[in-house]
């Protein structure tokens, strides 16, 4: 059987887990003379061990974006290489971007000598072309209100599209993982056109508003209030340079996380688009085996639960997991639970898309099983003979129906593992009764 994620139960394993004695193996009588009884003997043994089968996936996988959009002037990576966080990965040229920060520069400048100047009292001339500058801002100020309509119209089409996208991904294999990237980024870029369409506004709002503050000024003379918006103005642009700034070393794209650079899809010369992915960047440290559990079998896997892994192309070695996540929801086309392990991989022996096996046997290890044919039911209790040094020994056990042939037992001081049971113990066996394996 090569399911994935099936408990391995066979009928084999159960056979396996209490062996029948051969006749080679009967007990002795103690009293010479005496005659034994002849019967069926077991040894008890453990249930046979739960395992689920899955697949090794990194624990951190991300996918590196480019913050903005520009032409690669070097890219410091290739495929199967190393790197610590903050190491630079790929850097954009940046002449456009130090012009942009110089610009922002002159016109925080600007702001603050304009704000000195109403200080200092308006001509004329300077009410005039406040007037005119005043008209402009409200112009422009209704175009970028207008763009910001269209571009909310735009975001809200890729939203319900990402959204419904999402639903099928989540819920069926119709979908591909390219499909959810695309729909993804077409999302991402209709949203990031939003807020800067709404930025735009917000910009263009302060400019008309700010240049009515410095027409009142310019009448009325500088007053507490305009004063206040020449300054509001002075921290918009100082905004601005701090925003242009931020572009200026979002062009220097380094490692978020440590990890291992495994796909890189930009080359020096080509253009990164804002948004758009460039390198997936993973970290095998410590990674995870997601597995699909039946619904019949979810109730033995808890969160937090110590298993063992182990993986067929590392033979001789088991590795030590724990269970990170027990879905409560099953999967939509199927009666199965998603479960991850994590385990750890400081060694690199794990690769993600290895098949491993994770082994529950820790969660059985305390439960014995028997035949029903070997329980005898005496009021209300339940009882096996043991066969010891070639005596019968009558115990009360705890049973539990694993199904319709076989019970479990729990372990006591009485009944344990390897111990002989009688199987089909005739009405006349007692306590004490000699007995002999045939």
């Amino acid at each position: 059987m090569n399911r994935l994620n099936k408990l391995i139960v066979p009928a084999a394993l159960l056979l396996a887990a209490i062996t029948v004695l051969p006749a080679c193996g009967a007990i002795e009588a103690e009293e010479a003379g005496a005659a034994a009884v002849p019967v069926q003997v077991i040894k008890l043994g453990p249930s046979a061990a739960a395992s689920l089968n899955g697949k090794v996936i990194p624990d951190q996988s991300i996918n590196i974006v480019s913050k903005v959009s520009g032409k690669v002037a070097e890219v410091r990576v290739q495929e199967g290489s190393k790197v610590k966080k903050g190491d630079v990965l790929v850097q954009l040229e940046t002449t456009e971007l130090i012009q942009q920060v110089k610009q922002a520069e002159s016109s925080s400048s600007a702001a603050q000598a304009k704000l000195a100047d109403t200080q200092a009292g308006a001509r004329k001339q300077e009410i005039a072309g406040l007037q005119s500058a005043i008209t402009a801002a409200r112009g422009a100020y209704e175009q970028a209100t207008a763009a910001v309509e269209q571009a909310k119209a735009g975001f809200d089409l890729a939203a319900s599209t990402y959204n419904r996208l999402r639903n099928a991904f989540e819920s069926s294999s119709n979908v591909s993982q390219d499909d959810m990237d695309k729909g993804t980024f077409e999302f991402e870029k209709a949203n990031a056109a939003y807020e800067q369409a709404q930025g735009a506004q917000k910009a263009a709002e302060a400019q008309w508003r700010g240049t009515e503050a410095k027409l009142e000024l310019a009448i009325s003379g500088p007053t507490e209030n305009t004063l206040k918006a020449l300054q509001a103005d002075v921290e918009r642009l100082n905004a601005s340079l701090e925003l242009a700034n931020s572009g200026l070393s979002n062009a220097t794209i380094t490692a978020p996380i440590d990890g291992v650079i495994v796909k890189k899809g930009i080359s020096p010369g080509e253009l990164a688009q804002a948004g758009a992915q460039i390198l997936s960047l993973v970290n095998m440290d410590q990674v995870q085996v997601e597995l699909s559990v039946a619904d019949n079998q979810i109730t033995q896997v808890k969160e937090g639960m110590n298993v063992d892994v182990t993986i067929q192309n590392v033979p001789g070695k088991s590795f030590p997991g724990v269970v990170s996540f027990v879905s409560p929801v099953a999967n939509t086309n199927s009666n199965s639970f998603p479960v991850k392990v994590k385990v750890d991989n400081k060694e690199g022996l794990l690769f993600a898309g290895m098949v491993a096996e994770v082994n529950l046997q820790a969660s059985q290890q305390s439960r014995l099983e028997v035949p029903k044919s070997a329980v005898i039911r005496k009021d209300q209790k339940d009882y096996v003979f043991t066969a010891d040094n070639g005596m019968a020994h009558l115990v009360e056990v705890q049973t539990e129906v694993k199904n319709q042939d076989w019970l479990y037992v729990a372990s006591n001081g009485s009944i344990k593992a390897n111990q002989q049971i009688i199987v089909k113990p005739a009405d006349s066996l007692t306590e004490g009764t000699k007995v002999k394996a045939e």
